[in-house]
């Protein structure tokens, strides 16, 4: 018998309906060492109440990162605690809904791709309780993040242009689009609990601009809002200077250097955040670890932009930037979606 926080259980149990968990189903809650423990209890119970059969797997945490080390792994795009577990791969391949509680996720783990072919559902869960509650999934929403991907889907290009600065056009021939409403329902899906935005991934070189980085906007891993201006200025889809003489400017130079990796500094995606109870300044609350930043990347009318890995262009790396901007308008094939920041809902 699972002893959970009933208030937390009952939270689960609204996202796992959203996630269509049912009576039958096998669900696999994933964790480590650090994971949360009241997130696991509360799985389970919610998992049991919705009739499916839950059991947890507990895995080792990275052999040799531990603390300090595994803190600044942390921000990198690849998981590797599954690479010595294939068994582990392969139980949960066979599963219809895994509860991932790791540290990195297994969105960033090179094993996600045979584990989802199988049709299981994988959710992320990292936030605080009361991020989770307030950026539950609604049907206007999901609507609307719907109509953006298509929107999306049936552009040529994106411009995006800033006071600050940022003049970027980006060519979306071939790209991937993604829609993501915060719950996967669909075999062979994943999602992020409480994100809510529309991304997509350009396979193209033809990217070209400048990024400007203006006071106020978010730099992820790094957890920190920028202090001083950056500019990244883009060529063929790579970023080809980092402009500023702030701290800012130099934890980007060294980070990407760090790497010794060209991919590092290619596009991975673009897109803005649909998430109207997401809040920009929860990175000002949070403490760091505390919450995996979902409100910064989604929160209504961001720009998003990031660096590194980039699945369409067939284009990997271990180095990636999320790039959270303010006061942005962006643009689809002339018609902007983005005015200065604040959301434009075109059919």
């Amino acid at each position: 018998m699972v002893n959970s926080d009933p208030a937390l259980a009952a939270l689960f149990l609204k996202q796992f309906a959203w996630c269509k968990v049912v009576g039958g189903e096998s669900v696999a809650v994933l964790t480590e060492p650090e994971s949360r423990e009241t997130y696991a209890e509360a799985a389970q119970a919610a998992a049991s109440a919705l009739g499916a059969r839950p059991f947890r797997i507990v895995l080792p945490s990275h052999a040799g990162e531990v603390g300090a080390i595994a803190a600044i792994n942390r921000g990198n795009a690849s998981s590797t605690i599954l690479d010595d577990l294939p068994e582990v791969t392969g139980v949960l391949s066979a599963v219809d809904f895994i509860v991932d509680l790791t540290l990195d996720g297994l969105i960033h783990s090179k094993q996600r791709a045979a584990i989802q072919k199988g049709g299981a559902r994988v959710l992320l869960v990292r936030e605080p309780p009361d991020a989770l509650a307030r950026l539950l999934p609604t049907a206007e929403r999901t609507a609307r993040i719907a109509r953006a991907a298509e929107r999306l889907g049936r552009a040529k290009t994106m411009t995006v242009t800033s006071a600050a600065g940022t003049n970027l056009r980006v060519d979306l021939a071939g790209a991937a689009v993604r829609g993501s409403p915060g719950f996967c329902d669909k075999p062979g899906s994943s999602a992020t609990w409480a994100i809510g935005a529309v991304l997509v991934y350009p396979p193209s070189a033809e990217i070209e601009g400048d990024v400007v980085l203006a006071p106020g906007d978010i730099v992820y891993p790094f957890y920190r809002y920028v202090d001083r201006p950056v500019t990244l200025r883009f060529k063929g889809g790579f970023v080809a200077e980092i402009e500023g003489d702030g701290v800012d400017a130099e934890l980007m130079r060294d980070y990407f250097a760090r790497w010794g990796d060209p991919n590092a500094y290619g596009i991975s995606h673009v897109g803005w955040g649909l998430h109207e109870r997401a809040l920009w300044d929860a990175l000002a609350f949070y403490p760091k670890g505390e919450a995996a930043g979902v409100d910064g990347r989604c929160f209504a009318g961001n720009f998003l932009i990031s660096t590194g890995p980039n699945y369409a262009a067939n284009r990997h790396t271990a180095c990636h930037f999320d790039l959270p901007m303010r006061h942005c308008t962006v643009a689809l094939d002339g018609e902007p979606v983005v005015e200065t920041g604040r959301l434009v809902d075109r059919p």
